[in-house]
């Protein structure tokens, strides 16, 4: 979403915010918009002046997006967009009700984080993208980004299809890379995650793992990642961003036991 459709609104924006030596003239308003929203995502804790205060230039940059698209003709469509992009990163709009002629409609005031900051959400996303490049899990890396790219192109069904390939192909990649022996033979899936508990990576005893008819997390989570197949229709924005948030904080947990059995390992 451009926030300027001049170059004067744009330069009129990065002087009111004390950007000049930070973000680079562009020569047009693309290329500048473009170096702006390059050094708010590069330096997210850059903080500038507003009437309301010290802010990160993230957060004004939202809203003056959100202010843009309240007064833009498909402003509905404009601000579903916007809302998409935040709840990947954890964030979700504020609504007011604002009296009209003929009834009471309801407008976005601001934005707010989704859950609790101490379910860092967010930083989960980003701890799990770097173990995933650490490890070399690029299989697994390619699933949840299409996750992601899906539920921005508003295909539901698909970023849950993505989600439940993701977390399989994760849980392979680590028994790959901790018992590759034991685990060449093996197809995906079900079978190396059935390794992973043989070996203690995963608990059978507290439900982490199970097989039949009995109640365990992992098998639970795949079932539900991707009840419906990928039919249109069957599943909607608040069902994939929970699959998608389900299955990112999962596999922090899952990155996070892989490291510390490395690190067991690899100490005298």
């Amino acid at each position: 979403m451009n926030f300027s459709k001049t170059n004067a609104e744009l330069e009129g924006l990065i002087l009111e915010h004390d950007l000049l030596d930070q973000v680079e003239p562009g020569g047009s308003v693309a290329k500048t918009m473009l170096n702006l929203k390059k050094f708010a995502v590069l330096n997210p804790s850059h903080r500038v002046m507003t009437d309301r205060g010290e802010r990160p230039l993230a957060a004004v940059l939202v809203d003056k997006a959100i202010e843009i698209a309240r007064k833009e003709r498909g402003a509905a469509a404009l601000l579903e967009k916007l809302e998409r992009y935040l709840n990947l990163d954890g964030y979700s709009l504020m609504f007011c009700a604002v009296d009209g002629l003929f009834e009471t409609r309801k407008e976005p005031s601001g934005f707010t984080i989704s859950m609790p900051a101490f379910a860092e959400l967010p930083e989960s996303a980003s701890e799990v993208d770097l173990l995933l490049s650490a490890n070399g899990f690029e299989t697994a890396m390619r699933h949840l980004e299409s996750a992601r790219e899906n539920i921005t192109q508003r295909d539901w069904e698909a970023a849950n299809g993505q989600c439940r390939t993701f977390l399989e192909a994760l849980t392979d990649a680590i028994a790959d890379d901790l018992y590759g022996a034991d685990a060449a033979p093996l197809q995906g899936g079900l079978a190396k995650r059935r390794l992973l508990a043989d070996k203690g990576f995963l608990s059978r005893a507290k439900h982490e793992f199970g097989e039949g008819k009995g109640h365990a997390f992992l098998p639970g989570l795949a079932k539900l990642l991707h009840p419906d197949g990928a039919h249109p229709g069957v599943s909607n924005q608040s069902d994939a961003l929970f699959r998608l948030q389900a299955v990112v904080v999962t596999a922090r947990w899952l990155l996070k036991r892989h490291e510390s059995v490395l690190q067991e390992r690899a100490a005298p």
